[in-house]
C-alpha cells in the first residue's frame, strides 16, 4: 500500500517526539520519588551528626540544630541511665519500650549502620517511618523517629501539571511535525512530478523550487540531466528517420548471401575434394578406388550427403518467406505426416514412443512439420537405445513439444549445438548429418520468439519447444 510521504513524515516525527517525551517524563518521576526520600533522610542525619558534640557537652536537645526539625513530624529522645532524660517533639515510645526498640533495630538485617548511627526505614500505608539511633556509649541513646509522607498526593498534582503540559507540548508537536514534513514532502512531491514527465518522454516542463540546502544541487544536476536527455533523444530520432527499410532489407539479404556463400565453400570444399579423388582414381585405374564397383555407392553417398546440405540450406534461407500473419495450425498434422519419420526408425532399428496432444497452434503448419522432423531425426540418429519418446503438454497457454533419445551430450557441445553445422566431437562420424538440422529448429524459433532447449536429464536428452496456444 502507497503511503503518502507527508504522512509518513509526519507520523514519524510525531512518534518519535512522544516517545521522547514520555520518557522524559517517565525517567523525571522514577528519579524524583526516591530524591525526596533520600533528602529527608540525609537532612535527619546531617541534623544529628551536627548536634552530637553540643549534646555530650550537655546542651538540652531544644538548643541544638534538631529543634528545628521537632515541629514536623519528628520525635527526638535521649536515653540515659535506665531512663528518658530529655523528650522533644511527639511522643512515640514510653520509657519501658525503649529497650525493645533499640534491640529491635540494632538485630534487623535491613537497618543501615554508618558509625555510631544506625538508621531503619520502613514504609507503611503510604507513610515512611525513619528510626534513627546514635550511640553515645553503652546505655547512652538519641533515639529519633520521623515519618514521611508518601508522594502519592505529590504525584497526583504532577499528574495533574503533566496533563496540562503534555497537552500543551501535544499541540506543538503535531505543529512542528506538520511544518517539518511539508518542508520535506513538497519539494518531493514536484520532484516525483517532473520525474514521471521525463519517464512519459516530456521533456518540456522544467522544475523551480526555492531552496539553499541539498534539493537545489539535486533540482540543478535533474534539470541538466533532462537537458542531455532532450538533446540526446533529439540525435536519435533524427539518426532514426534516416534509416530506411529499403536499407535494412537490403542490408539483411547482403548478410544472407555473405553468409551462405561461406557455408557453402566450408561444407562443400571437403566432400568435393573426396569425390574429385574418387573419380581420378576410377578414372585412370590406380590407387584404391580403381575398383569401380566398390567405391561408386560411396560416390553416390558423398553427392547425396552435398544434396542434403542444399536441401537444407534453401530450407534455412526460405523460413521467413513461409511465415504469414496470424498463422495456426492442429498439432494433428504431426500424426498426419509421421509415415516417414516410422521409416526411417524402423531403417534404424528403432521405435518411436510418441503422445500428440491435439491443439490449435501459433505456427505454419509446415514449419512445425520440419521442426519436429529435424528434432526426431537427430534422436533417432543419436540414440545409444532402440526407444525415441515424443511427449507433449500443455502449461497454460502454451504448447511443450518434447523429444527425447538415450544417451548424453559433452557440456561443450550444449551451448554449441544449435550453431550451423556444429557437429559434438563425441558423435559417430558415420552417424553425423549435415550439420543444419537443429539450427534450422533455432530459426523457426527465433522467428515466433519461442523458447527452445536441449539438455542432459538423468540418461537422456532432451529436446523441449514451448508453442504458443491459439485461444
Amino acid at each position: 500500500m502507497k503511503v503518502n510521504i507527508f504522512i509518513k513524515t509526519f507520523l514519524m516525527l510525531l512518534i518519535t517526539f512522544s516517545i521522547v517525551f514520555l520518557i522524559s517524563i517517565y525517567i523525571s518521576y522514577k528519579q524524583f520519588s526516591p530524591m525526596y526520600i533520600d533528602e529527608n533522610i540525609e537532612a535527619v542525619k546531617d541534623a544529628i551528626n551536627s548536634s552530637v558534640t553540643d549534646i555530650n557537652n550537655e546542651t538540652l536537645l531544644e538548643d541544638t540544630d534538631l529543634y528545628a526539625l521537632s515541629r514536623s513530624e519528628t520525635s527526638f529522645i535521649r536515653y540515659k541511665d535506665g531512663g528518658i532524660s530529655e523528650k522533644l517533639g511527639p511522643d512515640f515510645l514510653s520509657e519501658p519500650e525503649i529497650i525493645d526498640f533499640v534491640i529491635g533495630i540494632y538485630d534487623s538485617e535491613e537497618a543501615i549502620k554508618e558509625g555510631k548511627l544506625i538508621y531503619y526505614v520502613e514504609e507503611s500505608n503510604d507513610v515512611f517511618n525513619i528510626n534513627y539511633i546514635y550511640e553515645f556509649s553503652i546505655g547512652d541513646y538519641l533515639i529519633v523517629s520521623t515519618q514521611i509522607q508518601s508522594l502519592q498526593n505529590v504525584d497526583k498534582v504532577l499528574t495533574n501539571i503533566n496533563i496540562t503540559q503534555s497537552l500543551f507540548l501535544l499541540g506543538t508537536i503535531i505543529l512542528i511535525s506538520i511544518l517539518i514534513s511539508i518542508n520535506i514532502s513538497r519539494p518531493i512531491r514536484k520532484i516525483n512530478k517532473y520525474a514521471k514527465d521525463i519517464s512519459n518522454l516530456n521533456f518540456d516542463s522544467n522544475l523551480k523550487i526555492k531552496r539553499r540546502d541539498e534539493f537545489r544541487d539535486l533540482i540543478s544536476s535533474l534539470n541538466e540531466m533532462t537537458f542531455n536527455l532532450k538533446k540526446s533523444y533529439a540525435e536519435l530520432n533524427e539518426a532514426n528517420d534516416k534509416l530506411s527499410d529499403d536499407i535494412d532489407f537490403e542490408k539483411t539479404q547482403e548478410e544472407k548471401k555473405k553468409n551462405l556463400i561461406m557455408t557453402i565453400n566450408h561444407e562443400l570444399k571437403t566432400p568435393l575434394a573426396v569425390m574429385r579423388g574418387m573419380i581420378e582414381g576410377m578414372v585412370d585405374g590406380v590407387g584404391r578406388f580403381k575398383d569401380k564397383d566398390k567405391y561408386l555407392p560411396e560416390l553416390l553417398q558423398q553427392i547425396a550427403y552435398i544434396e542434403n546440405i542444399a536441401k537444407d540450406l534453401t530450407y534455412s534461407l526460405r523460413l521467413e518467406d513461409k511465415t504469414k500473419v496470424n498463422d495456426t495450425c492442429y498439432t494433428k498434422i504431426i500424426n498426419n505426416n509421421f509415415n516417414s519419420l516410422e521409416e526411417l526408425a524402423s531403417l534404424n532399428s528403432v521405435k518411436i514412443h510418441k503422445k500428440i496432444i491435439e491443439e490449435e497452434v501459433i505456427i505454419n503448419n509446415e514449419l512445425l512439420l520440419i521442426l519436429v522432423t529435424n528434432l526426431v531425426k537427430n534422436a533417432i540418429t543419436y540414440t545409444t537405445s532402440k526407444s525415441v519418446y515424443i511427449d507433449s503438454e500443455i502449461l497454460n497457454d502454451e504448447y511443450i513439444l518434447v523429444v527425447k533419445n538415450k544417451g548424453i551430450i559433452p557440456k561443450k557441445d550444449l551451448e554449441k549445438i544449435f550453431e550451423s553445422f556444429y557437429r559434438s566431437n563425441n558423435s559417430n562420424n558415420s552417424k553425423s548429418g549435415t550439420g543444419l538440422g537443429l539450427f534450422i529448429v533455432k530459426q523457426i524459433c527465433d522467428i515466433y520468439n519461442y523458447n527452445y532447449k536441449i539438455f542432459n536429464d538423468n540418461g537422456f536428452v532432451t529436446a523441449k519447444i514451448n508453442i504458443k496456444i491459439k485461444r
